[in-house]
């Protein structure tokens, strides 16, 4: 009976150990968290992995129901307005702000149609937590994010035409001082 009590009394152990070292250490404020350097290993690969599987589980399956070209053009007016300063675009770097980002807003117009755009949804509408991803759910409806996703799949097709309202933007976002 004593051998089943150590047992137990060590494996209680083994969990506080396991559960107030982190807690210590974090309290002790021995995490950098400043944004002006690399996030370490675990955060560069662990983060990302956590944050992908949670959006998967909470976005919605459901096909973009506002993805036709009228959809398209209403959401680069929201891009140009609110992600490319971020994002950026085709042959536009984000603005100034985005270059102290950390972690740095993901370039957007690669061609990898490998996110749904249910996630797209999701995760413009909630944001992403510990990242510079607002969420626009407070300011937006559900159908300009709907838009929004559909443009942003749309980024790596853009016309000439689209190309250049998103540069002509630009151009004006950098004379005001944006």
């Amino acid at each position: 009976m004593k051998t089943k009590w150590k047992v137990l009394l060590s494996f209680a152990a083994g969990i506080l150990v396991t559960v107030l070292t982190p807690i210590l250490v974090l309290a002790t404020g021995a995490v950098y968290v400043g944004a002006d350097t690399e996030p370490g290993y675990f955060e560069r690969k662990l983060a990302p992995w956590a944050r992908d599987r949670s959006v998967a589980a909470h976005a919605p399956k459901e096909k973009n129901p506002h993805g036709d070209a009228a959809s398209i053009a209403a959401g680069l007016v929201h891009y140009r307005e609110n992600c490319l300063m971020c994002h950026g675009a085709p042959g536009i770097e984000g603005g100034e702000l985005s270059k102290g980002l950390n972690p740095s807003a993901p370039e957007l117009d690669m061609d990898d149609d490998s996110r749904p755009e249910g996630e797209l949804f999701w995760i413009i509408k909630h944001g992403l937590r510990m990242t510079p991803m607002p969420a626009f759910g407070p300011t937006h409806t559900d159908e300009e994010i709907w838009q929004i996703a559909a443009f942003v799949h749309h980024l790596p097709d853009l016309t000439e035409e689209e190309k250049t309202s998103l540069q002509t933007s630009k151009g004006k976002e950098s004379r005001q001082g944006g």
